[in-house]
């Protein structure tokens, strides 16, 4: 019996999601899980068109990560400077070259200027953020950086999964 191609139009009819762990390489969801998946399945025809994804979940990034994180995309972006021999003038729109070097804790500096952090309508610094904020903060940056600068800074999960 021939089988129908997949368009890419097909309508979603119904969902459900089962959720487990990882055991020795298969995906074991609790019986009760699994009977309700059972009981779900039966309800189709043979042949009907149906979708699988596994999804990985992990804990929130703490603030020392997205520090890290942080502290990498200054790293890449001051590499990326120093390549094209800019200076402060850049960052400051000045015409001639000033010859100061732009480091860390001068982007850093502006970078809560361009990218503000606020707490109850205060500005504030990453020490003070909320995991939240600092991953708001870290995002706004890599946004700004390829924007403004064309500087792409790699999200840190994709480049994890790239270098395995």
């Amino acid at each position: 019996m021939g089988r129908k191609a997949q368009t890419g139009q097909e309508r979603l009819m119904s969902e459900i999601k089962i959720y487990g762990v990882i055991q020795n390489g298969e995906f074991c969801a609790m019986p009760e899980q699994q009977r309700l998946e059972a009981h779900y399945l039966k309800e189709y025809k043979d042949g009907t068109l149906a979708e699988r994804i596994t999804r990985k979940f992990g804990q929130p990034k703490t603030k020392h990560q997205l520090g890290a994180h942080f502290g990498l995309a200054l790293a890449i972006i001051i590499a990326e400077f120093d390549d094209r021999g800019y200076d402060t003038s850049f960052l400051y729109r000045i015409d001639k070259p000033t010859g100061i070097r732009i480091d860390k804790d001068l982007l850093k500096d502006y970078f809560y200027s361009v990218c503000p952090i606020f707490e109850a309508g205060q500005r504030i610094t990453l020490s003070k953020a909320t995991s939240e904020q600092a991953s708001k903060h870290f995002n706004d940056v890599r946004n700004w950086a390829s924007s403004q600068w064309q500087i792409v800074i790699p999200e840190p999960d994709k480049e994890r999964k790239h270098k395995f």
